[in-house]
């Protein structure tokens, strides 16, 4: 554990000290320690840093709480202190941002220009993955957007600027200096990558397709994103069927099925992403006896955990030849047949992880009734869809942020980076609240009762 000597302040939002003087500061891979010579010490985790700035020789830490710790006179220690904590600080951002499973490609030093919800300009560390890019900014909180979601890379030889867009959001960067070029060129070739895998994907889902149909059907069927299956019905009437028959495996056929009986006017959404082809042997056996003990009430209890964490080691990105998980988002109506659904939508994973259909609010409860207007529902759900699936995909189809109580996020330290990623990815947090709960996959008999519980609730 590297231990540093020096002094710092304890400031709250408008500058005035809580403490300071002397101490002895010690990090490990999560967490900062202070220690003064007398009074209570100062830990926290690192997660909990907002902003990180370097300057002349004084280091200072903005919590998220807004209060703000001033390191200085650390003397020729500081360099040192100033690398090292800005390793495991941006370490542990990678946990909190759930990054840290993903295959990395490489880095780049830049200053980032953001336009979004929140902008800001800051000095920022970018990693590359096979299917992300991290902003590890110093002066701002930092995030992650996925390479399908890109909408484009540009280029401005003037500023010497790479812009990306995404959506109604973008990403200037720039200060990449001899690197620039390097910088667009890995950006877009892993970007080109993904859209490639995509294609073949679905081209192997709708071997049937035309040129002309298939190249329409990629850009609604991308990585990562949920397509509707009322725009890939209109391509070719055989895809409902090519889907039934490519990824739904049969032992999960009967909940599909069941899920499907309850679909109006047949409005779901389909999507799939690439995941890693060596899975753990230790993943493999905790399903194996998972499925063994799900007869037991208690089992299943206990197994449905186990069954989550599993899946959190099993989904990861980029290896050499990626599997893919397929997946539905299913809005349903409590009766067969009705013309719009209810304010309840499942998400039901079909091949290889899918242990449990989940079920969401479509809307907040006040919105409902607009759910039940042919004029509003389309756009209402078609949204909806689209945050639940971002925020799945965000998590990398982690169970356990999506149904731990609060209580377990914020008590056990093991599930500490998902409560900090609560505060710094907001889709985490309308997932959680969207919540209803789930159905294990033991038997279709038990699964059923679980799926009329909810179906009759809403």
């Amino acid at each position: 554990m590297p231990t540093f000597s020096g002094k710092f302040q304890y400031l709250n939002p408008d500058g005035t000290a809580l403490q300071g003087g002397p101490c002895r500061l010690a990090f490990e891979t999560d967490t900062l320690t202070l220690t003064p010579p007398s009074g209570a010490p100062l830990a926290f985790d690192l997660g909990d840093i907002d902003v990180f700035v370097a300057g002349d020789y004084e280091l200072t830490l903005t919590l998220f709480t807004g209060k703000k710790i001033l390191l200085n006179q650390f003397a020729k220690a500081f360099q040192n202190l100033c690398h090292d904590l800005l390793e495991a600080y941006r370490k542990r951002l990678l946990q909190c941002l759930l990054l840290e499973d993903l295959e990395e490609i490489t880095r780049f030093d830049a200053t980032v220009h953001l336009q979004s919800a929140r902008s800001f300009t800051s000095p920022a560390e970018l990693r590359l993955f096979k299917s992300n890019l991290a902003v590890l900014p110093t002066e701002a909180t930092g995030l992650q957007w996925r390479l399908a979601d890109i909408d484009a890379v540009s280029f401005d030889d003037a500023s010497w600027t790479v812009t990306i867009s995404s959506g109604e959001e973008s990403l200037a960067v720039s200060k990449l200096g001899k690197r620039t070029e390097e910088f667009r060129e890995r950006l877009t070739a892993t970007q080109d990558e993904v859209v490639q895998r995509g294609a073949e994907t679905v081209h192997g889902l709708f071997p049937f397709l035309d040129p002309d149909q298939f190249q329409q059907a990629v850009a609604i069927m991308t990585e990562g994103r949920a397509a509707s299956l009322n725009r890939l019905r209109a391509l070719h009437p055989k895809v409902d069927a090519a889907l039934a028959a490519n990824i739904v495996d049969q032992k999960l056929k009967p909940y599909y099925d069941a899920l499907m009986a309850h679909v109006p006017a047949g409005n779901y959404y389909t999507g799939f992403k690439f995941l890693r082809a060596d899975e753990d042997a230790a993943t493999k056996n905790a399903h194996e006896e998972e499925a063994k003990a799900a007869d037991a009430e208690e089992a299943k209890a206990a197994g449905a955990a186990s069954e989550e964490n599993a899946d959190d080691s099993a989904i990861r990105d980029g290896s050499e030849e990626p599997c893919v998980l397929h997946w539905f988002f299913l809005p349903l109506s409590a009766q067969p047949g009705a013309a719009l659904p209810d304010n309840l939508v499942a998400w039901e994973a079909t091949s290889r992880s899918g242990r449990a259909t989940y079920f969401f609010r479509l809307v907040p409860t006040e919105q409902a009734p607009e759910l039940k207007d042919p004029a509003k529902a389309p756009a209402l759900i078609e949204s909806a869809v689209r945050q639940l699936n971002r925020a799945i995909v965000l998590l990398n189809f982690r169970r356990e942020p999506i149904y731990l109580p609060d209580d377990s996020l914020q008590i056990q330290p093991r599930f500490r980076r998902y409560a900090i990623a609560c505060r710094k990815l907001p889709e985490l947090v309308r997932l959680r609240s969207s919540f209803l709960g789930r159905a294990i996959h033991t038997t279709p008999e038990a699964w059923q009762k679980q799926f009329e519980g909810y179906l009759t609730a809403h």
